[in-house]
């Protein structure tokens, strides 16, 4: 056979196209490489910008922290109302001490004289702390017309020697003479907020002044003299965002962006050099082209393979002629039984599969044989005992429903086999007939059909299974009256088992135990798996009696109890499991299985509740308990609505008698009830996350009662502690609810005092330092309230910027009884001293546990024996009560 060749012209035509698609794939590449280059640019453009951005909010938020510090000098001193003669530098050191802790940048603030001699300092060393300010600093502080804060040049600190700055700001005592107030802050606190954990390549920041004077770099510089850099910020505005100025530290290209804050004439930069900005893009450069050269040579081989094609595509005309034989050999390869017949309804076409099924037919197919035929002879080799009359009626049914053309059908015959028939018209008025054996099919529908009921692990009835049965065996109870029980089995730890060893081996757990149930309970009875590792058993027709049907189950349930807790060997280790069993009675009446089965449930979780390992009969009190839960979460519903809740104070006392604070502890004043204790509601608040709205309400109540007490001078000075439950500190506008209620009520912060317990503070620490700090600068103070109860808290203690510390009653109620809880208060409050926190005990009643607690050091009590809690109104006829005591003692 002569071979084809393909035009010229085609192959022109197709290396042409090759040619076109070669370059517009060059093209694209280099369009693509070009804006990569501009989007990383870009990128860096736009990470410079909000870096400087979010840089500039956080050193201008730490600076007026130091400034708002430096300034409350005044106040917390009192210089405008005192002389240098009038000052006892131990106290004015002691409360610049209680000032600076609440700024953690600050290494230590002090009060100069004219001369830079130390008058106070919060350093341990107080007024005998030696300043060592750069040349010049203390005399351009003076200066200032006006009281502003100054920033000094990077000094290394003699006492450190760390590189340090200074801050500064002039004051005024009584008779006009200038003091400074000064703060030392090491360059690397600074560099922390400055670059905010931001990882950017090759970032570069630096923190100058307009002329150009290097406060501080990231990444650092040793120089011991700041080095003013060139040219000043302020010569760069007219470039813009362009990459073409010079880094601020390497001077090699690169974009420079800065900002002024809001002291003096700082500035900060940040410069991503070029070099770093397209590190990432020469990557993508480097792909593009290697992709787009793939590209190419899949282009070039395409149009090779297309020449080929198109040579080879007369070959393929020949290859039609041959297509005819290859469907014949389909035909036979076929699975399916295959029957083609002429619009006479007579054979055409038959393949071996169809004679494999109908073997019978074997000698009498031949082309051209009415298929009237074949049914005939199918149904005389299936049903031979029919008489003849049957067998037309058959083969008449059947010739009639393939005229109908309908949707494919099974056929069974004698033998078992199941044949699936699927007939399809021809366009010429005939007919294709396929046959397909699917008893195979049939068979394994059939066990599928079975599993939906059993469980595949452990074979036994699963939920759909036991529910069907449940209901036969209620309609059978109440027809024959006997009783049956439920006992719903859940195995305990059973998680724990399965995370610490796998879920293979809580499999192996699982078939065992499902081997030791069925050996306990009759051939009637049914156990079942839920799922997980929930089992339920069904005792059936038991007993006529209610409490002999009881008893039995009980009896059946204890064998439960002893069988699974033998210990199980999984995997060649021993392991230990015991069953929490709930347990109810079925029958007696039309009972829905959905409550039995929640009956034996909640019975179940009493048992969990309990200590695990036992059984408990359902008890409708238990439901009764449930109900009268959901009651009680509706009614603080409308509690909090109707506003039935009130405020009682426990006041907080000192040593020598006076009310130095109280306790704002919340009260239900039920409609019907009456007065209702905190104890019987808060933890369905809790549970139902009522507890933030209330705890809302309560800071709100105490700190609008703090506010109505601010114009009487007996009772300004009070402080109220308001608890905050976890759910409401852990909610995200925390800190600026508490602001906002501040800022409402007009409350002074400085007497609010927030308490926490142990287990809410070391739960997520870095949170609770965050929201407690956040608040310290506002002036709220904060107690730990149950202290010494919980674990690992020294850990964290020095972290938290606390004020106070509350010994929990649980080791007051035992001083003088158990010697461990002496030394346990004698620990806390020896740490307390050395913390500079106040102690404060809770649960005083008696006076022994105050006389002891004095003599330990403890100056703060709380409790029965001094006051309850009482409204408002009796706790000032307590406080007007208490003032002459104290001022008499």
């Amino acid at each position: 056979m002569r071979e084809t060749t393909t035009p010229w012209r085609i192959k022109a035509f197709v290396w042409t196209g090759v040619v076109v698609f070669v370059m517009a794939v060059a093209l694209v590449a280099a369009a693509l490489v070009w804006n990569a280059r501009k989007v990383a640019l870009d990128d860096g453009e736009a990470q410079a910008t909000r870096f400087v951005a979010g840089a500039e909010a956080a050193l201008n938020r730490s600076l007026l922290a130091v400034d708002v510090l430096l300034a409350s000098m005044d106040e917390l001193l009192g210089l405008s109302n005192a002389t240098a003669a009038w000052m006892d530098p131990d106290s004015a050191s002691q409360r610049l001490r209680g000032s600076t802790r609440q700024n953690l940048m600050v290494r230590y603030v002090a009060l100069l004289d004219g001369s830079g001699k130390t008058m106070a300092s919060s350093d341990p060393s107080g007024s005998a702390l030696a300043v060592q300010l750069p040349a010049g600093f203390l005399e351009s502080v003076l200066e200032q017309p006006v009281s502003t804060l100054m920033v000094s040049a990077p000094v290394v600190s003699f006492a450190s020697s760390e590189r340090v700055l200074y801050f500064a700001r002039h004051l005024r005592l009584a008779d006009s003479t200038q003091v400074v107030a000064v703060a030392e802050l090491p360059v690397v606190a600074l560099s922390s907020v400055l670059v905010q954990g931001v990882d950017i390549s090759g970032l570069q920041v630096t923190l100058e002044r307009a002329g150009g004077q290097l406060l501080l770099g990231v990444p650092g510089r040793d120089e011991v003299i700041a080095p003013t850099l060139a040219p000043p910020l302020g010569d760069l505005a007219d470039l813009g965002m362009q990459w073409k100025a010079r880094a601020r530290l390497t001077g090699e290209p690169a974009l420079v962006v800065f900002r002024p804050i809001l002291y003096q004439d700082l500035r900060i930069s940040a410069s991503i050099p070029l070099r770093d900005a397209l590190s990432s893009w020469r990557g993508q450069r480097d792909t593009i082209a290697l992709t787009a050269l793939l590209f190419e040579a899949m282009i070039l081989a395409a149009g090779v393979l297309a020449l080929r094609y198109l040579d080879r595509l007369s070959q393929a005309r020949v290859a039609i002629a041959q297509s005819k034989a290859t469907l014949d050999q389909a035909l036979e390869s076929m699975v399916s039984g295959f029957l083609l017949l002429d619009s006479q309804n007579r054979v055409v076409q038959w393949n071996s599969q169809f004679e494999l099924i109908f073997p019978w037919l074997k000698g009498i197919l031949a082309p051209r044989l009415p298929f009237r035929r074949v049914m005939e002879e199918t149904v005389k080799h299936h049903l031979p005992r029919l008489p003849d009359d049957e067998h037309q009626r058959w083969v008449d049914q059947r010739l009639l429903k393939q005229k109908q053309h309908q949707e494919p059908h099974e056929q069974e015959y004698s033998s078992g086999r199941t044949i699936q028939i699927t007939e399809r018209a021809t366009p010429d008025g005939g007919l294709v007939i396929s046959y397909h054996d699917v008893t195979a099919l049939r068979r394994a529908s059939a066990e599928i059909e079975s599993l939906a009921f059993y469980d595949p692990l452990t074979n036994l009835p699963n939920r759909r299974l036991l529910m069907d049965r449940m209901q036969q065996a209620i309609a059978a109870s109440v027809r024959s009256g006997q009783y049956g029980a439920l006992l719903f089995l859940d195995l305990d730890h059973f998680k724990t088992l399965n995370d610490t060893r796998g879920h293979e081996v809580g499999d192996m757990l699982l078939r065992q135990v499902a081997q030791r149930l069925q050996t306990c309970v009759r051939r009637e009875d049914t156990v079942a798996r839920l799922g997980g590792d929930e089992f339920v058993v069904m005792l059936s027709d038991l007993s006529a009696s209610s409490a002999e049907a009881a008893a039995y189950a009980r009896r059946v349930g204890e064998k439960i109890l002893r069988k699974l807790n033998v210990p199980y060997t999984l995997g060649g280790h021993a392991h230990h499991s015991t069953p929490s069993i709930g347990a109810t009675l079925m029958g007696g009446a039309i009972q829905s299985s959905v409550d039995l089965l929640k009956q034996a449930d909640i019975a179940m979780y009493q048992v969990k509740s309990q200590g695990r390992n036992a059984l408990c009969f359902f008890d409708p009190e238990m439901q009764i308990v449930i109900s009268l839960r959901a009651q009680l979460e509706g009614d603080l519903q409308v509690a909090l609505t109707a506003r039935q809740f009130v405020l009682h104070y426990q006041p907080q006392f000192h040593l020598d008698g006076r009310i130095v604070g109280a306790e704002a502890l919340i009260r239900w004043q039920h409609p019907e009830r009456g007065l209702v204790a905190p104890g019987a509601f808060i933890g369905v608040a809790e549970e139902s996350e009522l507890i933030v709205p209330m705890g809302h309400w309560v800071l709100r109540t105490a700190c609008e009662q703090l506010a109505a007490w601010q114009g009487d001078q007996r009772y300004q000075h009070m402080q109220l502690s308001v608890n905050v439950s976890a759910r409401q500190f852990r909610q995200r506008d925390f800190v600026a609810r508490v602001v906002e209620v501040l800022r409402e009520t007009g409350a002074r912060p400085h007497l609010l005092k927030l308490e926490l317990t142990e287990s809410l503070v070391l739960d997520n620490v870095d949170d609770t330092i965050a929201k407690i700090g956040m608040l310290k600068t506002k002036g709220v103070r904060f107690s730990v309230d149950d202290f010494g109860t919980g674990y690992s808290s020294l850990a964290y203690l020095t972290r938290l910027p606390l004020d106070q510390l509350k010994i929990d009653q649980s080791f007051v109620r035992n001083l003088g009884v158990r010697h461990t809880d002496d030394v346990i208060v004698q620990t806390i409050l020896g740490m307390a001293r050395n913390l500079e926190l106040d102690v404060i005990a809770e649960g005083v009643e008696t006076e022994a546990q105050k006389n002891l607690l004095a003599q330990y050091g403890c100056v703060f009590f709380q409790g029965f024996l001094l006051g309850r809690p009482t409204p408002v109104a009796e706790l000032e006829a307590l406080m007007k009560a208490s003032v002459p005591a104290a001022v008499q003692g």
